[in-house]
């Protein structure tokens, strides 16, 4: 194609159809409807569908779930949930075959999960009252396999005691894509920067970011 066809077949893409000004309040309506039929199908499957089904796998459900979509549960553990909790897009729940008591995941009160998060426990991962999990954030309890490689090979399962349990206070915030590694615990009104490796402790009320994820600031420079 010389220069002259690709100006040509420019052209022709940017091409669009005029939207008379007449038509401009009956395509917004058509709009507004196309969305108002989407939600309201989206309410009637959380309604009969998502929340009762949700509420039925769980150890324990409280009052106000928002879940607009059911998340992917495999294994078997206890997952208990606390009131008024919203579960944004998907997110999946994994509990881990160990040789020990079950795991356990708990999300307290108010806590918001975003789209695409993943608990992954052999142990226990608990998170507090009020904390924002954003989208996209893994936390794991676990390794996921052995780390030793003939142990690995002989596709033995990790045992329980090679798990360490990960706490996130209350009011904590995770950003975006944050990974949350085995043993972390997360302090009360933390932050966790977007795309963070917590692999240890970050303090009440500290901000952490980078890989592995360090302190940036102290809770008294967040004054403004």
């Amino acid at each position: 194609m010389n220069e002259r066809q690709r100006a040509a077949a420019r052209r022709i893409l940017g091409w669009g159809l005029p939207v008379p000004r007449i038509l401009r309040p009956l395509l917004r309506a058509g709009h507004g409807a196309g969305v108002w039929i989407l939600e309201a199908g989206n309410f009637l499957r959380k309604l009969v569908w998502t929340e009762p089904l949700l509420r039925a796998l769980a150890d324990s459900v409280g009052a106000g779930l928002r879940a607009d979509r059911l998340p992917y549960i495999r294994g078997r553990g206890s997952l208990i949930i606390g009131e008024n909790v919203t579960l944004s897009g998907r997110s999946c729940f994994y509990f881990m075959r160990v040789d020990g008591p079950a795991p356990k995941i708990r999300l307290g009160d108010r806590v918001f999960v975003g789209h695409g998060c993943t608990f992954s426990a052999a142990c226990s991962i608990t998170v507090g009252n009020d904390a924002l999990i954003s989208a996209g954030v893994r936390i794991h309890d676990n390794d996921g396999h052995p780390l030793d490689p003939e142990r690995r090979l002989r596709g033995e399962r990790i045992r329980c005691d090679e798990a360490a349990e990960v706490e996130i206070g209350d009011g904590a915030w995770i950003g975006a894509q944050a990974i949350v590694l085995k043993g972390a615990r997360i302090g009360k009104n933390a932050i966790v920067g977007a795309g963070a490796v917590v692999t240890s402790e970050v303090p009440a009320g500290a901000v952490a970011a980078g890989n592995p994820a360090r302190v940036v600031k102290q809770g008294h420079d967040l004054q403004v």
